[in-house]
């Protein structure tokens, strides 16, 4: 549905005792606040190429910013600091400029986002400011609607003859039925980071797959299973936001799958690992799966052998993508995260008081020492290994760091377990604390030892 950057993991780095003025710096315009922001390279294994690199893309959805080496970002007005790999041959520092009365909502998510720790200038309130309630849009948790079939249209497989569907980024109504016939894309909208992106296509009028009868029945059939699934919010112009669809859509001049540079044809080949994205069970999501395919599908085969057929028209074969990272940018990351320890001020102290750094909460998680990282719903974020989980809905109060394990303060409520008090921590053993602004937008992921 969208394109992310490959972003920085925290995967205990070397450390650089040695760590002075930085290299230079990096201007750009954050894509999602569009505000300035400015990157410091520090750290003896910068590169000139690897700096170039990461200045191209410094955050996900920014332009390519502009290198100055040899100067810092500029300090005299900030709202905060974003500190990744810290003391380390690879750091970097993200400076958020802004005065008092700016709106600090958004920064410590994104730093959470960058994999670093982010600390809030007196303009945000200082260390630990409750800041704003986060996102402007929280995500909005799948629901299932059920609704007749529109008129001229079979009955549905549902109760009573009705169609159902999830409401879900990753959800599909009935084979042959569109998606925005059947449910809203308004919840969809907020189960991802969004931008519009434009592209040109150029689909010459002689290209001899337009008088190929085989191929325009499998483009057809494609082009409708595509339609049947929630992609069609973000991959349409009829139904993407006012600010245009993101990036590939099927109202293009040409063929849609033109429109699809090489990875992201491979994404949806299944050429390139899509898993963070997250999937129903086919039994749940009237017949469509993303098994094979990085796209919904009733027909995996027959959708893999289709994509296959355009990448192999450019001359691109599986191997060409055998070095390539899982796509999902932050979501891999997070799935592929790996915790250190938490500071002395994150964890659960002897009394039971959970706390965490960089705001309030809609979800917290308490889960056994090597569980690994909560990902996405509806398969991914109830990791084997989680003990205790509290939900916040997103129309409510997200929920402050301090509060008593095992207990449902202000508006939260336990989603694990579904029942009864989670277990009591066990003296000397190591548990895993993960909090979360909002779906996919951690702020502090750390283990600590229970006392």
């Amino acid at each position: 549905m969208f394109a992310l950057a490959s972003l920085t993991s925290c995967q205990e780095p070397e450390i650089d005792p040695n760590i002075g003025a930085p290299i230079g710096r990096c201007l750009y315009v954050n894509g999602f606040s569009g505000r300035a922001e400015c990157k410091d390279y520090l750290g003896s294994n910068w590169t000139d190429e690897a700096i170039e690199d990461n200045c191209s893309s410094p955050v996900p959805g920014s332009e390519p910013g502009v290198y100055e080496a040899g100067l810092a970002c500029d300090r005299a007005e900030i709202l905060g600091e974003c500190f990744i790999d810290s003391g380390t041959v690879a750091s970097a520092t993200i400076v958020f400029p802004g005065i008092e009365g700016d709106s600090c909502s958004g920064l410590a998510m994104g730093c959470g986002f960058a994999g670093g720790d982010f600390v809030p200038a007196s303009a945000c309130g200082g260390e630990d400011s409750n800041y704003d309630s986060g996102p402007a849009h929280p995500f909005t948790p799948f629901t299932q609607v059920c609704v007749d079939p529109i008129g001229g249209e079979a009955p549905g497989q549902g109760p009573d003859g009705q169609v159902c569907t999830w409401e879900a980024i990753s959800g599909a109504t009935e084979e042959g039925r569109k998606y925005t016939d059947y449910a809203s894309c308004d919840p969809v909208l907020t189960q991802r980071p969004y931008w519009a992106a434009s592209v040109e296509v150029d689909t010459p009028a002689d290209d001899p797959r337009y008088n190929d009868k085989p191929w325009n029945r499998e483009y057809a059939w494609a082009t409708q299973q595509v339609e049947s699934t929630a992609c069609i919010c973000c991959h349409t112009a009829e139904h993407a936001p006012e600010t245009g669809p993101s990036d590939w859509h099927l109202d293009v001049d040409g063929i849609w799958t033109d429109s699809l540079d090489d990875d992201g044809l491979a994404v949806l080949a299944g050429w390139i690992d899509s898993t963070a994205f997250g999937a129903f069970a086919p039994e749940e999501n009237n017949g469509f799966a993303r098994l094979l395919t990085g796209v919904p599908t009733t027909d995996s085969v027959r959708m893999k052998t289709f994509l296959e057929g355009e990448l192999e028209r450019r001359g691109l074969i599986e191997s060409d993508f055998a070095n390539d990272a899982p796509f999902g940018g932050p979501l891999a990351d997070q799935l592929a995260y790996e915790p250190g320890l938490c500071n002395e001020r994150n964890g659960v102290d002897e009394n039971g008081l959970v706390t965490w750094s960089g705001g309030p909460v809609r979800y917290l998680y308490i889960l056994q020492g090597g569980s690994d990282s909560p990902g996405v719903p509806p398969n991914l974020d109830f990791p084997e290994g989680t003990l205790w989980k509290l939900d916040v809905a997103p129309q409510l109060n997200p929920i402050p760091s301090g509060i008593q394990y095992g207990t449902t303060p202000g508006d939260a409520f336990q989603a694990w377990p579904e029942q009864g008090n989670p277990p009591q921590l066990v003296s000397g053993e190591t548990y895993y604390l993960y909090a979360l602004m909002d779906i996919a937008l951690p702020l502090t992921r750390c283990l600590f030892v229970a006392q």
